[in-house]
């Protein structure tokens, strides 16, 4: 920022993000800053904003100062306000009328001002300001408890500037109580914290109350800077195995790469324990140790959906038989059965029941049966498919079966409308769209019958309108 108080908008306007200047700029043309003031070279004032109290704001040098309002940030829109209303109509310079005050004067004034509660509180919070945060601490927890309390921890956070150690962690404390998301003010209130020298045991003790990501990277960085001490905290009992995590991580970074591993692999446990040793074995291009364990994994979870990802990596880097069969088993899938019928040629036949029992979804057993033109079977699908797979169903065969996709079609819309609400008559009409395709007279006629069936359900009729109205 310029000189200050500023003189002209060059000397405050590039501090500001241009909407949030413009919207100061508005609230000055609007009447709500309500009050201005200078103090030596800061600007204190009232800015009236959407709630019945204006907020209180303070500016200084090089655009340092705070508002009473929820705005995560600072400089905020009624700053700007304040701003615009001293270049307006400057403001009146209070520092020469106090510094003619005698001491009896001044102090006159002041016990004369602690008798109003709003300014008693602000003289709290100059004259014993640790106090005063931890009172306000205190005041937003209770409206945690309540379900609230938002409002509270950003003009908490607004204030860290001015708080201390011990001020700071009864917030970070108090913050993990909070009935909303707290990470962003979590990564502010960390942010003071790391300026005033972090404390890991404190800061360990948070994370494996709550194991925020803002916690885990502060404990990291500290750990970095004093990692024996660090590491010693990460030893002893581990019930959740938080500390186990930490301590690879922290190993990791310190460039310690084997006794990471090791300690990744001595808590190998469950399905997530082996994702992570894989990913970070992956990173480090130890391909073949990492193929090693997620074929550990396979074999010791069967068929977990949370093992796709280890799955997937056997596939792509061996792909024998056994792995195709594993991630078919989780998901399956027409790559898979085409590459195990591939692989296993005369011996496919053996384990191709097998393959087919676990097929669920009927479009893909229609797409197999397609493939091998098993009509047979195909014919026997269709007949037992529920409704409800119609659609999916229909999308499979109509490169091959055209006629009988275009059935599905059909009755599957009819289906929708017989149930009736919006919502079905528009699932209905996509799929008269999609019928179109394949035949637009019939997805024509099909339309024209439904608004006939049901002639008093207008909705129907709007949902269907742009086929009712294609020519056939």
């Amino acid at each position: 920022m310029g000189a200050f108080p500023p003189e002209r908008e060059e000397d405050f306007a590039p501090f500001f993000p241009e909407e949030v200047l413009r919207r100061g700029l508005a609230y000055f043309r609007e009447g709500r800053v309500r009050r201005v003031f200078q103090v030596g070279e800061r600007l204190l004032g009232e800015v009236q904003g959407s709630r019945p109290e204006p907020y209180r704001v303070a500016v200084g040098p090089g655009g340092v100062g705070g508002c009473t309002c929820p705005h995560p940030a600072f400089p905020c829109k009624h700053a700007a306000a304040l701003l615009y209303a001293h270049l307006g109509r400057r403001a009146l310079d209070l520092g020469p009328l106090l510094e003619a005050l005698s001491p009896e004067e001044a102090k006159g004034l002041l016990l004369s001002l602690a008798g109003v509660p709003e300014v008693a509180f602000l003289l709290a919070e100059a004259l014993a300001p640790g106090a005063a945060f931890l009172e306000r601490v205190r005041e937003m927890r209770q409206a945690f408890r309540l379900g609230g309390g938002r409002e509270e921890a950003q003009g908490l956070v607004l204030r860290l500037g001015q708080a201390g150690r011990k001020e700071v962690e009864a917030f970070l404390e108090a913050l993990l109580e909070a009935p909303f998301d707290p990470e962003p003010l979590l990564k502010a209130a960390l942010g003071r914290y790391r300026e005033l020298g972090p404390e890991p045991a404190f800061l360990l003790r948070l994370y494996l109350r709550q194991p925020a990501e803002p916690l885990k990277e502060t404990f990291l960085q500290e750990g970095k800077r004093q990692p024996e001490k660090a590491l010693a905290l990460l030893q002893g009992p581990d019930p959740s195995g938080l500390k186990r995590g930490l301590r690879a991580e922290l190993l990791l970074r310190l460039g310690r790469e084997e006794e990471a591993l090791a300690a990744l692999k001595e808590g190998l446990e469950g399905v997530e324990d082996y994702l992570h040793l894989v990913a970070r074995l992956l990173a480090l291009g130890r391909v073949g140790e990492a193929l090693r364990y997620a074929e550990e994994a396979r074999d010791w979870f069967g068929k977990d959906p949370r093992l796709l990802p280890l799955l997937d990596l056997l596939v792509a880097h061996r792909g024998r038989p056994e792995d195709h069969q594993a991630r078919f088993a989780v998901r399956p899938n027409l790559e898979d059965y085409l590459a195990l019928k591939a692989k296993l040629g005369r011996g496919f036949p053996e384990v191709r029941k097998a393959l087919l029992r676990q097929v669920k979804d009927p479009a893909l057993l229609a797409r197999i049966h397609l493939l091998e033109e098993d009509w047979k079977a195909l014919d026997r699908l269709l007949k037992g498919a529920p409704l409800e797979a119609y659609p999916t169903l229909a999308e499979a065969l109509e490169e091959r079966l055209p006629q009988e996709a275009l059935r599905l079609y059909l009755e599957a819309a009819r289906q929708k409308a017989d149930m009736g609400g919006r919502a079905r008559y528009r699932e209905a009409a996509q799929l008269l769209a999609r019928a179109a395709h394949l035949d637009p007279k019939a997805a024509h006629q099909a339309a024209l019958d439904l608004v006939r069936a049901y002639p008093r359900r207008r909705a129907l009729r709007e949902e269907l309108h742009s086929l009712l109205q294609e020519a056939p």
